[in-house]
């Protein structure tokens, strides 16, 4: 395996590998309460839904995910096993176009995403964003439990929900940060497998695109453990998703196109 590029595009320095966000969007956030509709399921938005993801969105996606960013997917076999049934996908959160592993993983299965209040606070968006799968977590214990029936109503659906753990988007980044726990109990909820994706950076072979190829890895399907309780099923899934996606991310994202560097570790100044 190559050696990680030691002259990369951008260093940055963080403090608090949990909390700080390097997305850059700088939208006013609107509140999702629970007076929000999360999974809006009329005849008339089921057509425009169906037309707007299968028609605008996933020929869009395709084209920008293997075509600019070089999307490889590696044991897309995996997801046959579960075809079935919905599903939980985790991944690392290192570019937008992470949105897009859902559609692609999952194809022509429905993905849906589970996402910040951001995503749907875009003036003149939501609607769309919403019918191209984003379910925004929302603010405030009122809101959670009309949340967590639209999570299990896609699932009984037979969708995929796309899950960041991360919680923020570091761009590039190419190790594993810490997940936030609560990510795991949805699937130990509704009672259905997961597949943990991850996305690793490589040089292209045109060595002037300096923007990296990300090669996708799909593990095997996690089912919860029912043998367990709730709290340990979740801790137990949790594990196995984050090993698979740390080793995947230390043996082949192997190209630092942004170096993310702790910086109560080092000297800014050397």
């Amino acid at each position: 395996m190559a050696n990680k590029v030691q002259q990369p595009k951008r260093i940055i320095y963080y403090k608090d590998a949990v909390n700080e966000d390097y997305a850059g969007t700088n939208i006013d956030t609107q509140t999702v309460g629970a007076d929000f509709n999360f999974a809006p399921n009329g005849v008339l938005w089921r057509i425009l839904a169906w037309f707007a993801y299968y028609v605008i969105a996933i020929p869009l996606v395709a084209f920008y995910s293997y075509i600019v960013c070089g999307f490889r997917v590696k044991n897309r076999k995996a997801i046959r096993k579960i075809r079935k049934s919905g599903f939980f996908l985790y991944a690392n959160h290192s570019h937008f176009s992470d949105a897009f592993l859902a559609p692609i993983v999952a194809f022509p299965k429905r993905a849906y995403v589970i996402v910040s209040p951001d995503t749907v606070s875009i003036k003149g968006l939501r609607t769309f964003v919403q019918m191209v799968g984003a379910i925004p977590i929302p603010q405030g214990l009122k809101a959670m439990g009309p949340f967590l029936a639209a999570v299990k109503l896609r699932t009984e659906q037979k969708c995929c929900i796309s899950i960041f753990p991360e919680a923020h988007m570091w761009n590039y980044c190419t190790f594993l940060r810490p997940f936030r726990s609560g990510s795991f109990r949805y699937p130990v909820l509704a009672k259905k497998p997961s597949v943990a994706v991850a996305v690793t950076y490589q040089q292209r072979r045109l060595r002037f695109i300096r923007q990296p190829k990300r090669t996708v890895f799909i593990s095997d399907p996690f089912w919860p453990d029912d043998t367990l309780s709730a709290k340990e099923a979740q801790r137990k899934l949790q594990n196995e998703v984050e090993a698979f996606l740390k080793d995947k991310l230390d043996t082949y994202s192997v190209y630092k196109y942004f170096d993310y560097r702790q910086e109560s570790e080092t000297d800014k100044n050397a």
